[in-house]
């Protein structure tokens, strides 16, 4: 689950960079593979699982029919 000054943080982020704010926001949990149900590119099985970590997105639709994608770590281009 997000915490409010990470949906803060991306909001004001997303406005400063597109001048306008999300029509929406999605988020998927990160997942681990332990071993179990499911066969990994190397043959193994394995058993996915969510963690806390997670992506959080902002989202809004223009006329343009393209996709832009930013981060607001600095770290990642």
């Amino acid at each position: 689950m997000y915490c409010i000054p990470r949906l803060q943080n991306l909001k004001e982020a997303f406005e400063k960079k597109y001048g306008e704010a999300p029509l929406f926001y999605a988020q998927a949990p990160g997942r681990v593979n332990l071993i179990g149900e499911h066969i990994d590119y190397c043959g193994y099985a394995v058993l996915p699982m969510a963690i806390e970590q997670s992506i959080l997105a902002a989202v809004t639709v223009n006329d343009s029919k393209k996709i832009h994608l930013a981060n607001t770590d600095p770290k990642y281009k």
